[in-house]
Protein backbone atom coordinates (compact mmCIF):
# COMPACT_ATOMS: atom_id res chain seq x y z
CA UNK A 1 0.00 0.00 0.00
CA UNK A 2 0.76 3.55 -0.60
CA UNK A 3 2.97 5.22 2.44
CA UNK A 4 0.23 7.88 2.88
CA UNK A 5 -3.14 5.91 1.75
CA UNK A 6 -1.99 3.23 4.71
CA UNK A 7 -1.07 6.58 7.10
CA UNK A 8 -4.33 8.18 5.70
CA UNK A 9 -6.54 4.97 6.51
CA UNK A 10 -4.52 4.32 10.20
CA UNK A 11 -5.73 7.89 10.50
CA UNK A 12 -9.34 7.73 9.61
CA UNK A 13 -9.47 4.43 11.12
CA UNK A 14 -8.04 4.85 14.49
CA UNK A 15 -10.32 7.68 14.43
CA UNK A 16 -13.17 4.56 14.82
CA UNK A 17 -11.58 2.35 16.64
CA UNK A 18 -10.53 4.59 19.61
CA UNK A 19 -14.60 5.78 19.49
CA UNK A 20 -15.48 2.40 19.50
CA UNK A 21 -13.41 1.35 22.26
CA UNK A 22 -13.50 4.39 24.45
CA UNK A 23 -17.63 4.48 24.70
CA UNK A 24 -16.77 1.55 26.99
CA UNK A 25 -15.40 3.02 29.72
CA UNK A 26 -16.71 6.75 29.16
CA UNK A 27 -17.58 8.57 32.41
CA UNK A 28 -16.40 6.07 35.08
CA UNK A 29 -13.04 6.67 37.48
CA UNK A 30 -9.50 5.32 36.51
CA UNK A 31 -9.58 2.60 39.16
CA UNK A 32 -13.38 1.31 38.14
CA UNK A 33 -12.25 0.93 34.39
CA UNK A 34 -9.25 -1.30 36.31
CA UNK A 35 -11.82 -3.34 38.61
CA UNK A 36 -14.13 -3.90 35.48
CA UNK A 37 -11.95 -4.55 32.73
CA UNK A 38 -8.50 -4.48 33.32
CA UNK A 39 -7.26 -2.59 30.75
CA UNK A 40 -8.90 -1.74 28.05
CA UNK A 41 -6.93 -3.12 25.27
CA UNK A 42 -9.58 -4.64 23.32
CA UNK A 43 -13.78 -3.46 22.63
CA UNK A 44 -15.22 -4.37 25.71
CA UNK A 45 -18.43 -6.29 26.48
CA UNK A 46 -20.43 -3.96 28.70
CA UNK A 47 -23.79 -6.41 29.16
CA UNK A 48 -22.16 -7.67 32.81
CA UNK A 49 -21.44 -4.51 34.05
CA UNK A 50 -24.64 -2.72 33.92
CA UNK A 51 -25.73 -1.07 36.43
CA UNK A 52 -22.40 -2.12 38.27
CA UNK A 53 -20.43 0.86 37.25
CA UNK A 54 -21.50 0.72 33.83
CA UNK A 55 -24.55 3.38 33.32
CA UNK A 56 -26.00 2.78 29.84
CA UNK A 57 -25.21 -0.52 27.34
CA UNK A 58 -23.31 0.23 23.77
CA UNK A 59 -22.82 -2.33 21.60
CA UNK A 60 -19.75 -3.89 21.31
CA UNK A 61 -17.18 -2.65 18.41
CA UNK A 62 -19.57 -0.14 17.17
CA UNK A 63 -18.44 3.60 17.44
CA UNK A 64 -20.62 6.68 19.08
CA UNK A 65 -21.91 10.25 17.63
CA UNK A 66 -18.24 11.87 17.68
CA UNK A 67 -17.36 9.81 14.25
CA UNK A 68 -20.85 9.64 13.28
CA UNK A 69 -20.60 13.73 12.91
CA UNK A 70 -17.08 13.38 11.28
CA UNK A 71 -18.80 10.74 8.89
CA UNK A 72 -21.31 13.44 7.78
CA UNK A 73 -18.38 16.03 6.95
CA UNK A 74 -16.25 13.52 5.42
CA UNK A 75 -19.44 12.41 3.13
CA UNK A 76 -20.18 16.14 2.46
CA UNK A 77 -17.01 17.59 1.41
CA UNK A 78 -15.95 14.53 -0.44
CA UNK A 79 -19.75 14.02 -2.54
CA UNK A 80 -19.14 18.50 -3.02
CA UNK A 81 -15.80 20.19 -3.53
CA UNK A 82 -17.22 23.28 -3.51
CA UNK A 83 -20.24 22.70 -1.41
CA UNK A 84 -19.91 24.53 2.42
CA UNK A 85 -21.79 24.41 5.85
CA UNK A 86 -25.08 24.41 4.29
CA UNK A 87 -25.08 21.24 3.07
CA UNK A 88 -23.14 19.86 5.77
CA UNK A 89 -26.01 21.32 8.26
CA UNK A 90 -28.36 19.34 5.94
CA UNK A 91 -27.25 16.22 6.63
CA UNK A 92 -26.61 16.51 10.35
CA UNK A 93 -30.24 17.55 10.47
CA UNK A 94 -30.96 14.45 8.54
CA UNK A 95 -29.29 12.10 10.57
CA UNK A 96 -31.25 13.87 14.07
CA UNK A 97 -34.40 12.47 12.67
CA UNK A 98 -36.04 8.76 12.69
CA UNK A 99 -34.62 6.15 14.63
CA UNK A 100 -34.94 3.96 17.77
CA UNK A 101 -36.71 4.81 20.75
CA UNK A 102 -34.07 6.59 23.20
CA UNK A 103 -31.85 8.17 20.29
CA UNK A 104 -31.40 11.31 19.19
CA UNK A 105 -32.52 10.20 15.31
CA UNK A 106 -29.99 8.04 14.51
CA UNK A 107 -27.43 9.73 16.35
CA UNK A 108 -25.56 7.39 19.52
CA UNK A 109 -25.00 8.54 22.47
CA UNK A 110 -24.07 12.34 21.64
CA UNK A 111 -23.83 14.64 24.56
CA UNK A 112 -25.86 17.40 25.47
CA UNK A 113 -24.20 20.21 23.71
CA UNK A 114 -24.08 18.60 20.27
CA UNK A 115 -27.41 18.26 20.89
CA UNK A 116 -28.42 21.60 21.56
CA UNK A 117 -26.51 22.96 18.58
CA UNK A 118 -28.72 20.58 16.04
CA UNK A 119 -31.70 21.56 17.08
CA UNK A 120 -30.61 25.22 17.13
CA UNK A 121 -30.13 24.61 12.89
CA UNK A 122 -33.74 23.11 12.79
CA UNK A 123 -35.04 26.05 13.07
CA UNK A 124 -36.21 28.20 10.12
CA UNK A 125 -34.50 30.45 10.11
CA UNK A 126 -31.96 28.53 11.70
CA UNK A 127 -31.52 29.82 15.71
CA UNK A 128 -28.18 31.66 16.68
CA UNK A 129 -26.00 28.70 17.97
CA UNK A 130 -25.75 28.60 22.29
CA UNK A 131 -22.59 26.34 22.70
CA UNK A 132 -20.47 28.61 24.00
CA UNK A 133 -18.10 25.90 26.23
CA UNK A 134 -14.51 24.72 25.42
CA UNK A 135 -15.91 20.89 26.50
CA UNK A 136 -14.33 18.99 23.42
CA UNK A 137 -17.68 18.55 22.23
CA UNK A 138 -17.00 18.94 18.64
CA UNK A 139 -13.04 18.44 18.08
CA UNK A 140 -13.19 15.25 15.49
CA UNK A 141 -15.22 17.38 13.18
CA UNK A 142 -12.34 19.10 12.39
CA UNK A 143 -10.30 16.08 11.28
CA UNK A 144 -11.91 15.66 7.28
CA UNK A 145 -11.18 19.08 5.96
CA UNK A 146 -7.96 18.37 7.48
CA UNK A 147 -7.19 15.61 5.76
CA UNK A 148 -8.67 16.42 2.39
CA UNK A 149 -6.65 19.81 2.61
CA UNK A 150 -3.29 18.13 4.19
CA UNK A 151 -1.14 20.04 1.32
CA UNK A 152 -3.52 23.49 2.14
CA UNK A 153 -3.59 23.96 5.78
CA UNK A 154 -5.17 27.59 4.94
CA UNK A 155 -7.97 25.98 3.13
CA UNK A 156 -8.32 23.41 6.01
CA UNK A 157 -8.66 26.94 8.40
CA UNK A 158 -11.13 28.43 6.38
CA UNK A 159 -13.01 25.51 6.07
CA UNK A 160 -12.90 24.22 9.92
CA UNK A 161 -13.53 27.95 11.34
CA UNK A 162 -16.96 27.59 9.42
CA UNK A 163 -17.59 24.62 10.27
CA UNK A 164 -16.99 25.07 14.20
CA UNK A 165 -18.93 28.30 13.99
CA UNK A 166 -22.38 26.23 12.58
CA UNK A 167 -22.03 24.65 15.87
CA UNK A 168 -20.22 26.66 18.77
CA UNK A 169 -19.55 30.18 19.24
CA UNK A 170 -16.69 29.40 21.78
CA UNK A 171 -13.32 30.47 20.38
CA UNK A 172 -11.28 28.08 22.43
CA UNK A 173 -13.55 25.22 20.84
CA UNK A 174 -13.70 26.29 17.22
CA UNK A 175 -9.95 26.83 17.13
CA UNK A 176 -9.82 23.40 19.20
CA UNK A 177 -11.79 21.80 16.14
CA UNK A 178 -8.97 23.48 13.59
CA UNK A 179 -6.14 22.24 15.08
CA UNK A 180 -7.36 18.83 15.97
CA UNK A 181 -7.43 18.75 12.00
CA UNK A 182 -4.10 20.10 11.40
CA UNK A 183 -2.74 17.95 13.67
CA UNK A 184 -3.90 14.84 11.95
CA UNK A 185 -2.79 16.26 8.35
CA UNK A 186 0.78 17.06 10.37
CA UNK A 187 1.40 13.54 11.55
CA UNK A 188 0.83 12.04 8.22
CA UNK A 189 4.56 13.55 7.55
CA UNK A 190 6.42 12.09 10.51
CA UNK A 191 8.37 8.58 9.72
CA UNK A 192 9.52 7.32 12.46
CA UNK A 193 12.56 5.15 12.31
CA UNK A 194 12.25 4.04 15.79
CA UNK A 195 8.78 3.54 16.96
CA UNK A 196 10.56 2.36 20.49
CA UNK A 197 10.48 5.81 21.81
CA UNK A 198 9.09 9.60 22.14
CA UNK A 199 8.65 11.13 18.63
CA UNK A 200 12.05 13.50 18.28
CA UNK A 201 10.09 16.16 16.61
CA UNK A 202 7.43 16.93 19.27
CA UNK A 203 8.84 20.55 20.37
CA UNK A 204 8.73 21.28 17.00
CA UNK A 205 4.93 20.26 16.44
CA UNK A 206 3.82 22.13 19.76
CA UNK A 207 5.95 25.29 18.15
CA UNK A 208 3.89 24.61 14.42
CA UNK A 209 0.64 23.91 16.58
CA UNK A 210 1.02 27.67 18.88
CA UNK A 211 1.47 29.34 15.46
CA UNK A 212 -1.50 27.71 14.01
CA UNK A 213 -3.84 28.34 16.92
CA UNK A 214 -2.81 32.28 16.18
CA UNK A 215 -3.77 31.87 12.74
CA UNK A 216 -7.57 29.92 13.45
CA UNK A 217 -8.04 32.94 15.91
CA UNK A 218 -7.18 35.70 13.27
CA UNK A 219 -9.86 33.59 10.80
CA UNK A 220 -12.34 33.37 13.37
CA UNK A 221 -12.43 37.08 14.25
CA UNK A 222 -12.66 37.95 9.85
CA UNK A 223 -15.69 35.14 9.63
CA UNK A 224 -17.61 36.16 13.24
CA UNK A 225 -16.49 39.95 14.22
CA UNK A 226 -19.34 40.04 16.91
CA UNK A 227 -18.15 36.82 18.75
CA UNK A 228 -15.29 38.07 18.59
CA UNK A 229 -15.87 41.21 20.29
CA UNK A 230 -18.19 39.39 22.49
CA UNK A 231 -14.88 36.70 23.56
CA UNK A 232 -13.32 38.38 26.75
CA UNK A 233 -9.81 39.68 26.23
CA UNK A 234 -8.49 37.01 28.49
CA UNK A 235 -10.22 33.93 26.63
CA UNK A 236 -8.35 35.18 23.89
CA UNK A 237 -5.24 32.72 22.84
CA UNK A 238 -6.06 30.47 25.70
CA UNK A 239 -5.00 27.26 23.31
CA UNK A 240 -2.33 28.62 22.02
CA UNK A 241 -1.00 29.74 25.37
CA UNK A 242 -1.54 26.29 26.83
CA UNK A 243 0.07 24.77 23.66
CA UNK A 244 3.47 26.97 24.71
CA UNK A 245 2.88 26.28 28.26
CA UNK A 246 3.01 22.54 27.32
CA UNK A 247 5.93 22.65 25.35
CA UNK A 248 8.31 24.36 27.72
CA UNK A 249 7.32 21.68 30.40
CA UNK A 250 7.46 19.28 27.78
CA UNK A 251 10.42 17.14 29.15
CA UNK A 252 9.27 17.15 33.13
CA UNK A 253 7.96 13.77 34.65
CA UNK A 254 4.58 12.83 33.86
CA UNK A 255 2.79 12.98 36.91
CA UNK A 256 3.98 16.31 37.07
CA UNK A 257 3.15 17.18 33.59
CA UNK A 258 -0.28 15.67 33.82
CA UNK A 259 -0.61 17.68 37.34
CA UNK A 260 0.25 21.36 35.20
CA UNK A 261 -2.51 20.27 32.61
CA UNK A 262 -5.09 19.72 35.49
CA UNK A 263 -4.06 22.98 37.45
CA UNK A 264 -3.79 25.22 33.64
CA UNK A 265 -7.46 23.81 32.98
CA UNK A 266 -8.92 24.92 36.27
CA UNK A 267 -6.96 28.50 35.99
CA UNK A 268 -8.48 29.52 32.55
CA UNK A 269 -12.16 27.74 33.30
CA UNK A 270 -12.17 29.37 36.80
CA UNK A 271 -13.17 25.54 38.15
CA UNK A 272 -11.24 22.71 39.42
CA UNK A 273 -9.95 20.58 37.33
CA UNK A 274 -8.92 16.69 38.94
CA UNK A 275 -8.36 14.81 35.71
CA UNK A 276 -6.88 15.08 32.41
CA UNK A 277 -8.94 13.01 31.15
CA UNK A 278 -11.96 15.45 31.82
CA UNK A 279 -13.79 16.93 28.68
CA UNK A 280 -12.24 19.88 28.25
CA UNK A 281 -10.39 21.51 25.14
CA UNK A 282 -7.73 22.33 27.52
CA UNK A 283 -7.12 18.85 29.34
CA UNK A 284 -7.65 16.98 26.26
CA UNK A 285 -6.04 18.61 23.44
CA UNK A 286 -2.57 18.80 26.00
CA UNK A 287 -3.56 15.07 27.13
CA UNK A 288 -3.57 13.22 24.17
CA UNK A 289 -0.66 15.39 22.70
CA UNK A 290 1.64 13.38 25.52
CA UNK A 291 0.14 10.21 24.64
CA UNK A 292 0.93 10.69 20.84
CA UNK A 293 3.87 12.22 20.99
CA UNK A 294 5.97 11.39 24.10
CA UNK A 295 4.11 8.38 26.28
CA UNK A 296 3.19 5.90 23.34
CA UNK A 297 5.11 3.07 22.10
CA UNK A 298 3.14 2.23 18.94
CA UNK A 299 -0.96 2.80 18.02
CA UNK A 300 -2.24 0.18 20.85
CA UNK A 301 -0.09 1.39 23.65
CA UNK A 302 -1.05 5.19 23.19
CA UNK A 303 -4.58 4.30 22.72
CA UNK A 304 -4.67 2.08 25.52
CA UNK A 305 -2.73 4.80 27.85
CA UNK A 306 -5.15 7.05 27.55
CA UNK A 307 -8.47 4.81 27.37
CA UNK A 308 -7.44 3.51 30.67
CA UNK A 309 -7.80 6.87 32.09
CA UNK A 310 -11.99 6.67 31.66
CA UNK A 311 -13.65 9.92 32.28
CA UNK A 312 -14.13 11.26 28.79
CA UNK A 313 -12.79 8.04 27.24
CA UNK A 314 -14.60 8.70 23.90
CA UNK A 315 -12.87 11.44 23.47
CA UNK A 316 -9.58 10.62 23.91
CA UNK A 317 -10.12 7.35 22.01
CA UNK A 318 -10.82 9.42 18.78
CA UNK A 319 -8.45 12.02 19.29
CA UNK A 320 -5.67 9.39 20.03
CA UNK A 321 -7.05 7.06 17.47
CA UNK A 322 -6.75 9.18 14.99
CA UNK A 323 -3.22 11.19 15.60
CA UNK A 324 -1.65 7.96 16.32
CA UNK A 325 -3.48 6.28 13.24
CA UNK A 326 -1.68 9.02 11.21
CA UNK A 327 1.45 8.49 12.71
CA UNK A 328 1.39 4.79 12.37
CA UNK A 329 -1.10 4.18 9.65
CA UNK A 330 -3.15 0.92 8.68
CA UNK A 331 -0.71 -1.47 9.50
CA UNK A 332 -0.01 -0.06 13.00
CA UNK A 333 -3.10 -1.02 13.98
CA UNK A 334 -3.45 -4.60 15.93
CA UNK A 335 -5.22 -6.68 13.33
CA UNK A 336 -7.72 -7.90 16.11
CA UNK A 337 -8.63 -4.66 16.34
CA UNK A 338 -8.96 -3.96 12.58
CA UNK A 339 -11.53 -6.47 12.14
CA UNK A 340 -13.41 -6.37 15.28
CA UNK A 341 -14.75 -2.69 14.12
CA UNK A 342 -18.06 -2.92 13.45
CA UNK A 343 -18.60 -1.56 9.96
CA UNK A 344 -15.20 -1.36 9.28
CA UNK A 345 -15.47 -1.93 5.58
CA UNK A 346 -17.71 1.17 5.32
CA UNK A 347 -15.43 3.26 7.46
CA UNK A 348 -12.11 1.84 5.13
CA UNK A 349 -13.90 2.98 2.16
CA UNK A 350 -14.26 7.09 3.48
CA UNK A 351 -10.71 6.63 3.86
CA UNK A 352 -9.88 5.45 0.75
CA UNK A 353 -12.17 8.65 -0.39
CA UNK A 354 -10.40 10.70 2.07
CA UNK A 355 -7.17 9.61 0.43
CA UNK A 356 -8.06 10.19 -3.26
CA UNK A 357 -10.46 13.52 -2.45
CA UNK A 358 -13.12 11.94 -4.09
CA UNK A 359 -16.49 9.92 -2.74
CA UNK A 360 -15.83 6.35 -2.75
CA UNK A 361 -18.27 3.95 -5.43
CA UNK A 362 -19.83 1.92 -3.94
CA UNK A 363 -20.26 3.42 -0.18
CA UNK A 364 -23.21 3.37 1.29
CA UNK A 365 -25.54 6.21 1.85
CA UNK A 366 -24.89 7.66 5.47
CA UNK A 367 -28.49 7.82 6.55
CA UNK A 368 -29.65 4.42 5.88
CA UNK A 369 -26.19 2.95 7.15
CA UNK A 370 -26.19 4.47 10.24
CA UNK A 371 -29.81 4.08 10.87
CA UNK A 372 -29.58 0.05 10.80
CA UNK A 373 -26.60 0.15 12.83
CA UNK A 374 -28.27 2.15 15.21
CA UNK A 375 -31.61 -0.26 15.45
CA UNK A 376 -29.15 -3.04 15.72
CA UNK A 377 -27.42 -1.86 18.78
CA UNK A 378 -30.96 -0.86 19.84
CA UNK A 379 -32.22 -4.65 19.19
CA UNK A 380 -29.28 -6.42 21.00
CA UNK A 381 -29.56 -3.99 23.88
CA UNK A 382 -33.32 -2.98 24.42
CA UNK A 383 -33.66 -4.88 27.57
CA UNK A 384 -30.92 -2.99 28.97
CA UNK A 385 -32.84 0.01 28.14
CA UNK A 386 -34.76 2.46 30.33
CA UNK A 387 -38.64 0.77 29.64
CA UNK A 388 -41.47 3.09 29.11
CA UNK A 389 -44.72 1.73 30.38
CA UNK A 390 -47.06 0.60 28.19
CA UNK A 391 -50.29 -0.38 30.36
CA UNK A 392 -53.14 1.31 29.63
CA UNK A 393 -56.61 1.05 31.35
CA UNK A 394 -59.74 1.90 28.74
CA UNK A 395 -62.03 4.12 31.00
CA UNK A 396 -65.73 2.05 31.79
CA UNK A 397 -68.15 4.32 29.65
CA UNK A 398 -70.54 5.79 30.98
CA UNK A 399 -74.53 5.92 30.02
CA UNK A 400 -75.49 9.76 29.54
CA UNK A 401 -77.36 10.58 32.13
CA UNK A 402 -81.25 12.60 32.18
CA UNK A 403 -79.89 15.51 32.51
CA UNK A 404 -77.26 15.50 30.00
CA UNK A 405 -77.83 17.18 26.65
CA UNK A 406 -76.26 14.59 23.83
CA UNK A 407 -75.07 17.35 22.00
CA UNK A 408 -73.38 19.90 24.83
CA UNK A 409 -69.84 18.88 25.54
CA UNK A 410 -69.24 18.63 29.86
CA UNK A 411 -71.87 16.89 31.57
CA UNK A 412 -73.83 19.68 34.17
CA UNK A 413 -74.36 18.48 37.75
CA UNK A 414 -77.36 19.72 39.41
CA UNK A 415 -77.06 22.61 42.34
CA UNK A 416 -78.49 21.30 45.40
CA UNK A 417 -80.51 24.01 46.00
CA UNK A 418 -82.34 22.83 43.00
CA UNK A 419 -84.23 20.17 44.99
CA UNK A 420 -85.81 18.47 42.45
CA UNK A 421 -83.09 17.70 39.70
CA UNK A 422 -80.75 17.07 42.66
CA UNK A 423 -83.32 14.36 43.83
CA UNK A 424 -83.38 12.72 40.06
CA UNK A 425 -79.14 12.87 39.83
CA UNK A 426 -79.27 10.34 42.54
CA UNK A 427 -82.02 8.18 41.59
CA UNK A 428 -80.60 7.79 37.95
CA UNK A 429 -76.69 7.42 39.88
CA UNK A 430 -78.59 4.26 41.81
CA UNK A 431 -79.96 2.96 38.85
CA UNK A 432 -76.34 3.01 37.15
CA UNK A 433 -75.39 0.57 40.36
CA UNK A 434 -78.05 -1.66 39.75
CA UNK A 435 -77.75 -2.20 36.11
CA UNK A 436 -74.11 -2.56 36.17
CA UNK A 437 -74.43 -5.15 39.01
CA UNK A 438 -76.77 -6.65 37.30
CA UNK A 439 -74.90 -6.65 33.82
CA UNK A 440 -71.21 -8.23 35.74
CA UNK A 441 -73.70 -10.79 37.51
CA UNK A 442 -74.76 -12.28 33.97
CA UNK A 443 -71.54 -12.21 32.73
CA UNK A 444 -70.28 -14.41 35.73
CA UNK A 445 -73.03 -16.63 34.89
CA UNK A 446 -72.35 -16.75 31.25
CA UNK A 447 -68.88 -17.99 32.32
Amino acid sequence: MDFLKDKVAGSWYGMAVGDAMGLAAKSIKPETVRQLFGAMDSFKDVRPFIGKGIKRFTMQGLYGGLTQSSLVIADCLLKNKKGGVSEISQLLLKLSAGGPEHYFGVYRRPEKGFYKSICALKEKPPRAVEHDQADAAFLTMGIPAGIIHRDRPEAGIRLNVDIGLLLSRNLCEVTGLALTGYLASRFLSLELGNAEGPVAEAEQILTDAEEFCQKVETRFRETAPGLWDETAESARGMLGQTLEGLRKRWNVGLDELLEWVCQNASDWHKTSVTSPAQGYVLTLLPLCLILVLREGRGFDSSLTGGLNMGKAADKVGVLVGAWSGAIYGWQGIPESWRSGLVNGKEVRLRAEGLFSRRFPKGAKDIYEMELGLTSKEFEVGKKYFQKTSTKFTRPTPRPMLSWEDDSAGEPVIPEKSDAASWRKFHKDKSRMKKDRRKHLKENDDDD
